[in-house]
């Protein structure tokens, strides 16, 4: 029986003798060996989800860089790409790898290499190329003309071969076994580079997302680059820890804080420079790495003469809210954080270990402040591996600060929150983030803090302070009317209304709390209090208050509110004028005029009520004469009727010259109405009062 070797055992080297060439080729391009050329120098994250990376080194002359990005960072790169050559020699070409898929581009060729084909079924893709073969020792060259499938019969069943059908140089046809076949080479040049590049599409289909940018240098010698980009990358985070003294006079909290940093590279950052970029630069995506093609205009061509190609003439040369009224406090710099009173002789008392360590602790950064963002930059090293996270010290200092408890209804009926009011002496804007606060040598509550820019002061609300009751007790009280304004015809009563909030605090912790409360802010109420706010927000007005221990301690907040009450003059009877005189409300010029104003509207209420008389006098007559009319149309020819006739016309006559009398007295009381309302105009015209009452 005639041994038959697997097909596999023949295709692969024959497809490595097509690709004897264009490994060469592939050497040049391929990611393997780039490490050493450029190296990741630094990075630079900033909070609002961008990241920039900059890589330098020494490169040979002619040599090509790559760079490996996934495909969703493509628009960021090509965006954003920096290339400088620093030895005085000059960039060749920047390339990058096409948009399309792998099965996108493969779709382009002429072939299809499928992964589960074998030799025979590739060739028979290539009929009328010409090739050069080895069959044991003999080369053979010519053209394939086509594979032919033979089934070979054999006892235990049939075994398929095939013979590849090709004309060599002298024209004779040739069938060889391709079991047989050692080698393969196309000889069209063109051919091979379409065989390499195919396969090279196919090595990189296996890294679906990853798109190579490859730079090439001109010049001679070595030359160093800068490479530098900007790509999406995760938002870095802070974290805080405060230390709270317990008790040491003299000594002011201290502050650590913590970048969190992640790399979702697929390169470790060894030895980088790390910046920390606090504030929001604007950043966009725009879509650069797809081709964009424009819509033209399709135009027939015409079926004419074509002109002569016209000569032009020579031409001639022909660019938060938040604005907040602020009350400066007493100055908080060197406070003691104590939540129990010193006793006469006693020493300060001594930190705690866990305070103690965290107050050596020093976080090595240069910050710098670069526009309208805050830098954070590691003074050393930072080695962060691929798809890994780190915590990055960037702040260890005391801070000015004083313990507090604040008291806000809104947030906690009964109990004031225990906070630390920080002032950020640290010269450094201190990213918003979590902050863990630590007292006694023990963990102590957690808060969140926004961010916070040099000078500015914060409070940090961490836990509820369970020792302290706060009972608060709200009324108002009308007061007198002290005011009067009287213009275009309205009355407007001024009167205040006092608004009092007493906040009872009861202090039931064996050492004093300062209480900050916050009570809510009004702009259109007076405040009535000798004790003045610390400090006046968007919202609220910040009173401090000292609540010794065991005892009950009252503050109330006074406003004054206004009140107005208003009244049309034309709507007031003169009894109603003749009470808020009486009361004192108006002036006397006012009075005066007042009374005119009521004669008038006397007159006038005169004048409608002799209208109204007129009109239902006129009424009347209408329907009598209606009735006379029905009458005289009912009557006949008799005597009887004639005289009842001759009485209805005179009726008639007589009630028609009556209803011209009321016509012309109707007319002369509408002038005079008219005259008294100009008179009534004008008079509310010249009532004007700004009269304030003694109390």
């Amino acid at each position: 029986m005639k041994r038959i070797r697997p097909l596999f055992s023949v295709v692969i080297p024959v497809i490595l003798l097509w690709l004897t060439v264009p490994y060469a080729v592939l050497a040049e391009t391929a990611p393997a060996g780039d490490v050493g050329l450029l190296s990741l120098k630094k990075v630079v994250l900033f909070n609002s989800g961008v990241g920039y990376f900059e890589l330098g080194g020494d490169v040979p002359a002619g040599e090509k860089i790559h760079l490996h990005f996934s495909a969703n960072q493509m628009n960021d790169v090509l965006k954003s790409l920096t290339v400088l050559n620093r030895s005085g020699g000059r960039i060749s070409s920047i390339a990058y790898d096409s948009k399309k898929t792998a099965e996108q581009q493969l779709q382009d060729y002429s072939f299809q290499l499928l992964k589960d084909d074998g030799l025979p079924q590739t060739l028979r893709q290539f009929q009328g190329s010409r090739i050069r073969l080895l069959n044991g020792g003999t080369s053979i060259t010519g053209t394939i003309v086509g594979v032919e499938k033979r089934v070979l019969l054999q006892d235990d069943g049939s075994i398929p071969e095939f013979y590849l059908t090709m004309m060599d140089d002298g024209g004779e046809l040739q069938s060889i076994n391709t079991d047989e076949i050692t080698g393969i080479k196309f000889l069209d040049e063109n051919l091979d580079k379409d065989l390499a590049h195919y396969l090279k599409i196919v090595s990189q289909g296996r890294r679906r997302d990853e798109k190579t940018v490859t730079i090439t240098t001109a010049g001679e010698g070595r030359q160093e680059l800068m490479v530098s980009y900007l790509v999406e990358s995760p938002v870095w985070k802070a974290t805080y820890r405060i230390v709270i003294p317990d008790g040491a006079k003299g000594v002011e909290p201290f502050l650590q804080g913590w970048a969190i940093v992640d790399n979702v590279s697929g390169e470790d950052w060894k030895n980088v420079r790390l910046s920390l970029v606090s504030g929001c630069p604007i950043s966009f995506v725009q879509n650069l790495y797809a081709p964009l093609f424009r819509e033209r205009p399709v135009i027939e061509t015409e079926k004419k003469a074509f002109p002569a190609p016209p000569v032009p003439e020579r031409g001639m040369r022909s660019d938060r809210m938040e604005k907040k009224l602020q009350m400066a406090a007493p100055a908080a710099a060197n406070m003691l954080y104590a939540r129990e009173k010193e006793e006469p002789g006693a020493g300060a008392a001594e930190p705690p270990d866990l305070e103690e360590a965290m107050r050596k602790l020093r976080a090595e950064t240069v910050t710098r402040a670069t526009g309208n963002l805050f830098e954070y930059s590691i003074d050393h090293p930072v080695t962060i591996d691929r798809n890994g996270s780190a915590m990055v010290p960037i702040l260890a200092k005391t801070i000015e600060g004083i313990a507090v408890d604040l008291y806000n209804r809104q947030t906690m009926r009964e109990n004031p929150m225990a906070a630390v009011r920080l002032k950020n002496s640290t010269g450094m804007t201190l990213e918003g983030g979590p902050v863990t606060v630590l007292q006694g040598g023990s963990y102590a509550g957690e808060a969140l803090m926004k961010t916070v820019v040099p000078a500015e002061t914060r409070y940090i609300a961490y836990a509820v302070d369970l020792g302290l009751h706060v009972n608060t007790v709200a009324g108002s009280t009308s007061e007198k009317v002290d005011r009067v304004v009287i213009n275009r015809g309205m009355i407007r009563i001024h009167r205040g209304i006092l608004e009092t909030t007493a906040y009872n605090l009861d202090n039931r912790n064996s050492k004093p709390r300062t209480v900050v409360i916050e009570h809510p802010y009004y702009p259109d109420r007076q405040l009535l209090n000798s004790e003045k706010p610390i400090e006046i927000t968007e919202h609220f007005l910040r009173f401090q208050v000292d609540a010794p221990a065991m005892k009950l301690t009252r503050f109330t907040v006074r406003e004054m509110r206004d009140s107005w009450e208003t009244v049309m003059v034309t709507n007031l009877t003169p009894d109603q004028i003749v009470v808020l005189s009486s009361r004192g409300y108006f002036s006397a010029a006012a009075m005066k005029q007042l009374e005119k104003i009521g004669a008038v509207k006397s007159r006038i209420a005169q004048i409608d009520l002799e209208l109204e008389a007129l009109g239902k006098e006129r009424a009347q007559m209408f329907e009598d004469q209606k009735r006379l009319r029905e009458n005289l149309r009912g009557l006949g020819q008799t005597t009887e009727e004639k005289a009842l006739r001759s009485r209805y016309v005179n009726q008639l006559d007589s009630q028609e010259t009556r209803l011209q009398g009321i016509s012309q007295k109707h007319a002369g009381l509408m002038e005079q109405k008219e005259a008294a309302r100009q008179q009534l105009e004008k008079g509310m015209t010249e009532l004007e009062q700004d009269f304030r009452i003694d109390q």
